[in-house]
């Protein structure tokens, strides 16, 4: 069962986060805490179940959220958690579209029930076409997607141990496949091996580099001082991938779309972290498939 949590409370979203990673068949694919966000993140990703919070940030609200999902045609379950008084709210909540309702403070342990039962009842997720578990990329020697996973999640773990940040980073080259099909695929080879050079070059042995998908590269900063620090970063990244990959017969250049999430300001769970940096990394316009990190 794939989940979108939107919560506003930090450590409200970790607590359920947690939980949830330990629930055999269940994944974390996207965080939240505003409405705008929200909604663009659950329309992209098509979770099968959304954890919606009432109250938002910058007086936001969950029932807004729910309104404009549902007429926006989604078709996934929304569970709603308040504080407020449960009568009011409910008859709302369940009025606009809303599939259970459950009180913070005396009915997430119901919550977690349910969603096991649930999640006993769900169809596996690619079942024809598992991740995969490859440790490396075999042509830019960089980790694959299962690793980037693994790495994250040891990373996240250690940074709230250590109570410090990490920044995550997702970049696309723009134009790479135009590449492969106009100059061959031996020529874009050599260009992804080029970008695995120069990042290797730009970032920390604890840094954590992968290849995860044909044209997308990800980043992972175990440690930033502070959120200027980690935008000054993603310049310094995008500049590198401007310069013309010269190694070719006719130099090129690719255009570098990048797109950033900080673990635990923006989101907590891995997937989260990866997916919400890949939507920043389109910007306005979000394709129709989902993230690769959940499909």
């Amino acid at each position: 069962m794939n989940i979108f949590v939107v919560e506003d409370s930090q450590s409200i979203r970790r607590l359920l986060v947690r939980r949830l990673e330990t629930m055999e068949g269940t994944r974390v694919v996207g965080e939240a805490n505003g409405e705008t966000q929200a909604v663009a993140l659950i329309g992209w990703l098509k979770p099968d179940t959304v954890l919606l919070d009432l109250s938002l940030i910058d007086g936001g609200s969950g029932l807004n959220v729910l309104k404009q999902l549902r007429r926006d045609g989604f078709g996934g379950r929304v569970l709603v958690l308040t504080h407020q008084s449960m009568d009011p709210y409910r008859q709302a909540c369940m009025t606009a579209g809303a599939d259970g309702f459950y009180d913070k403070a005396s009915g997430l342990d119901t919550l977690f029930d349910d969603l096991a039962l649930l999640n006993d009842q769900e169809p596996v997720h690619n079942a024809s076409a598992p991740a995969s578990v490859l440790l490396r990329d075999g042509l830019t020697g960089l980790f694959g997607e299962a690793a980037l996973l693994e790495r994250l999640d040891q990373s996240a773990k250690a940074a709230q141990r250590d109570g410090c940040e990490l920044a995550v980073y997702v970049m696309r080259m723009d134009g790479l496949a135009a590449l492969a099909q106009d100059r061959g695929v031996g020529e874009a080879n050599a260009v992804l091996r080029d970008i695995s050079l120069r990042l290797r070059e730009i970032c920390e042995p604890a840094d954590v580099l992968a290849r995860h998908a044909a044209d997308q590269f990800s980043l992972v900063l175990t440690r930033v001082e502070s959120t200027e620090a980690a935008a000054a970063f993603a310049v310094r990244l995008s500049a590198l991938m401007v310069l013309a990959f010269e190694q070719l017969q006719t130099p090129v250049e690719l255009r570098a779309q990048i797109g950033m999430a900080l673990f635990p300001g923006d989101a907590i769970a891995p997937r989260s972290l990866l997916t919400l940096a890949e939507a920043r990394a389109y910007g306005a316009t979000l394709p129709q498939r989902g993230s690769s990190f959940t499909h």
